[in-house]
């Protein structure tokens, strides 16, 4: 399954992990988003909807990932290294193009609108 994750008119691909947030997430969409910064390492929007949690573990989060942070119920994008957080859930990543959606995020330093739907190949 593949995401677009649109921003100030640019487009980009995530490929969501075969899991049951991911699936229901992907369910969820189109949807749109007020993103704002945290910590100066993601982006990240609460979602309205808490997703499954159903056989899901933590993981050690990558530059890149789009997540679910279950206690909070908020997703984002990480675009500088965390640690490992209970309660923290990859539900895929940028597939392209990686490094210019990392800078964008990075340098964006007001919260923004974005739009996440569904991509069909």
């Amino acid at each position: 399954m593949e995401i677009k994750f649109s921003f100030d008119g640019n487009a980009f691909l995530i490929v969501l992990d075969d899991n049951a947030a991911a699936r229901e997430f992907y369910a969820m969409l189109p949807l749109e988003f007020e993103m704002s910064d945290y910590v100066g390492k993601e982006k990240i929007a609460h979602l309205d909807k808490r997703l499954s949690l159903e056989n899901m573990q933590g993981y050690e989060p990558q530059i890149g990932d789009f997540f679910y942070f279950s206690p909070w119920g908020n997703i984002g994008i990480f675009y500088e290294k965390q640690p490992p957080y209970t309660g923290l859930i990859k539900l895929g990543v940028i597939k392209e193009p990686k490094e210019e959606l990392i800078k964008r995020l990075r340098d964006k330093k007001q919260n923004f609108k974005a739009i996440i739907e569904k991509h069909s190949k």
